[in-house]
């Protein structure tokens, strides 16, 4: 069943004190969406979702910071994306498949035109990819110029640092687009 509204603060609260206490410094938080189709006999779709997002978004600042470590996720809900209030990055995307040749293409293109919506309400998340995949300049060109934080899942040893010290200054910092997805 469904964890009544009431009673998502007290998840959060339990889940974000647990990770914190095993030295978790921020969390992906998944399924944000689900909330906004459960609302029948819980006051609504809005009510809900509401209600999901405010307590995770405080339990976060409790147990992660002020600096809302957080990365919302599946969260192109409407009744999400207009709850939110202090945590800022959404995943603007489906996950980097780096087995499936015939997804890095549409990855970005649905990424870009993601972005150019949410990115009027959250900093859009592209998900990570790996430096040293055949489509990583590809991934690495596009999150250049596209606004967002760039990030890699690479394996311990296996980083393509050619291509990675292309994507910052020589001082180590970065130049980032005005707008995201744009």
């Amino acid at each position: 069943g469904m964890v009544p509204p009431s009673s998502a603060s007290s998840l959060y609260t339990a889940l974000h004190a647990y990770l914190a206490a095993c030295g978790v410094d921020g969390v992906k938080v998944d399924a944000q969406s689900l909330t906004s189709m459960m609302g029948q006999g819980a006051g609504g779709s809005a009510h809900v979702a509401r209600s999901f997002v405010q307590a995770m978004e405080e339990s976060v600042g409790q147990h992660f910071g002020t600096s809302a470590q957080c990365i919302n996720c599946m969260c192109h809900a409407t009744e999400c994306l207009y709850a939110y209030r202090t945590t800022s990055v959404g995943r603007a995307s489906d996950d980097f498949w780096p087995r499936d040749p015939a997804s890095q293409t549409v990855h970005i293109a649905n990424v870009v035109y993601n972005s150019l919506f949410i990115g009027e309400i959250l900093q859009p998340d592209w998900d990570m990819f790996q430096s040293s995949h055949e489509s990583a300049a590809l991934h690495a060109v596009a999150r250049a110029v596209g606004g967002c934080a760039v990030y890699v899942s690479d394996q311990p040893g296996k980083h393509n640092f050619e291509l990675l010290r292309r994507l910052v200054l020589p001082d180590g910092s970065i130049l980032r687009a005005q707008l995201p997805g744009r």
